[in-house]
């Protein structure tokens, strides 16, 4: 499935874009890696970076005798071969394949020096702090002589190759999130680069193309707005933190889709909540569990396609090792007393007659259903790769609590039968009916549903008022750290 922007041009006048479809100046922050992430320098810093290196055919020939500005282009053309400048890979092969091509003209420069569309470009290059950039990523060298094509060739290629960078900022972000720790698993957006410079060629303008990069979902208007209210704020308590936190919040939108679904659910982890949306709002809203520190929720993307009712519970081996070894020492019918099903390679017996020195890979424990199964009457399943899914509990106190970390990574919801008749398109009752049933059973949803298990120190209720919460897992600092090596890197280009 593709993931990348590309942009149409069927005319000058006009741009569209195809989005992909998919299941999308900083406060020195305290440095420090929540447990479990394995992160170095050399996986958060930017790496792919080179120097751009443009090759032209000599052209010209009797036109240009009689047009002087298309020599003055073909001159400019020409000393672009000449310009200097190192910039993320994608970008520099972008700048390389345009710059060479016999049809390439400049974009941004004319006879007098920069256009309109240049003038343009470099005014929201200088805003970009208002959508959580850092506009010294962007700088583009303006002094230079109209009368000078290798200097005009250099700002032509420099803020192509910044304007780009810009894009793709506001697009994905600034950071791969896959390389921050084990616990990310997002899918990272690309744009279409080369089409991007032609679409620009073609009179696209660059207020055009921003637009239609940036996340559309109203909440990252809410943040940017946060953001400035609290720029107005800084010297007051907490201004300076809450600050990060919405530049690492705008950051993170750039890593869902730019367009959020119809339907979806989202959880987000340090509120310790989750929600279902429909038509752009939370039709629902409940308290979550989440992992402990030792078993933290990844954060990704996935597909509800099934509702499983009255689940069995087949006990990890990790629970079997920490928590049930313990009790079967003491009473070796421990797991018979509480209901459990023991099985040593495929062979059931009881938990009394296991030889529990053996490995364990052998040895299969399972919950059957019923009102004391751990995931309760119900579970919410999206495939993935972190065997993560949305259930019930029997243990309905704990969400009275105000820590929220205590499960192995699952999250438990407080009001499971609304989320799974919101996925379902039914009702409450309907959902009460097939437990009452007592048989286990897989149900799929008739339409599948996105889910976003993500991660927000900061994130706008609907009525757009932005509520700040504790970083639970620490990651907030390794993102931080992440965007200032990324503008380090930028900035020795």
């Amino acid at each position: 499935m593709s993931n990348t922007l590309r942009w149409i041009v069927p005319m000058a006048a006009g741009l569209f874009f195809m989005p992909a479809n998919i299941p999308t100046a900083i406060a020195a922050p305290v440095l420090g890696v929540a447990a479990g992430q394995k992160t170095s320098a050399d996986t958060i810093s930017v790496s792919d970076r080179r120097s751009v290196h443009i090759t032209r055919k000599t052209s010209g020939g009797f036109a240009t005798l009689f047009d002087s500005e298309r020599r003055r282009n073909d001159e400019v053309l020409k000393a672009t071969t000449q310009a200097t400048l190192s910039i993320d890979g994608d970008i520099a092969g972008a700048l390389e394949a345009y710059y060479s091509s016999p049809k390439a003209r400049p974009i941004w420069v004319d006879r007098s020096g920069p256009n309109v569309r240049a003038r343009s470009a470099l005014q929201m290059l200088s805003k970009s702090e208002d959508w959580g950039l850092a506009s010294s990523d962007y700088i583009v060298d303006t002094r230079f002589s109209s009368t000078d094509p290798q200097a005009m060739a250099q700002f032509e290629v420099a803020l192509s190759g910044k304007f780009l960078m810009y894009l793709q900022d506001n697009y994905r972000g600034r950071i791969d999130p896959n390389k921050l720790s084990s616990y990310y698993d997002l899918k990272r957006k690309t744009i279409d680069l080369k089409a991007t410079l032609s679409a620009l060629a073609n009179g696209v303008e660059p207020a055009t193309l921003t637009a239609q990069v940036l996340p559309s979902d109203p909440k990252f208007s809410d943040l940017a707005a946060e953001l400035q209210v609290l720029r107005k704020t800084k010297s007051r308590d907490g201004a300076s933190g809450n600050m990060n936190k919405v530049i690492i919040a705008m950051e993170e939108m750039r890593w869902l889709p730019r367009e959020l679904p119809a339907r979806y659910v989202f959880v987000n982890q340090p509120a310790y909540m989750a929600y279902y949306y429909e038509g752009g709002r939370a039709a629902l809203g409940m308290r979550a569990v989440i992992g402990q520190e030792n078993h933290q929720t990844n954060v990704f993307a996935a597909s509800i396609k099934t509702v499983e009712f009255n689940p069995t519970w087949g006990v990890p081996q990790s629970i079997i090792r920490n928590e049930m070894l313990p009790h079967l020492k003491r009473d070796p019918a421990y797991l018979d007393k509480q209901g459990y099903t023991v099985s040593v390679k495929g062979v059931s017996m009881p938990s009394s007659k296991v030889d529990w020195s053996q490995p364990l890979k052998n040895i299969g424990v399972v919950q059957p259903p019923g009102p004391e199964n751990a995931l309760g009457r119900l579970k919410i399943l999206f495939p993935n790769s972190h065997l993560i899914y949305m259930h019930d509990t029997p243990a309905r106190g704990r969400f009275a609590s105000q820590d929220l970390m205590f499960s192995h990574g699952c999250i438990r919801l407080e009001n499971p039968r609304g989320m799974a008749a919101a996925v379902m398109k039914t009702s409450v009752e309907s959902i009460d009916r097939q437990i009452a049933l007592g048989a286990k059973v897989d149900v799929p949803v008739p339409e599948e549903v996105p889910v976003f298990i993500s991660y927000f120190t900061a994130w706008p209720s609907d009525d757009g008022v932005v509520h700040f919460y504790d970083d639970v897992y620490g990651r907030d600092p390794v993102i931080l750290d992440a965007i200032q090596r990324t503008s380090l890197a930028r900035a020795r280009s």
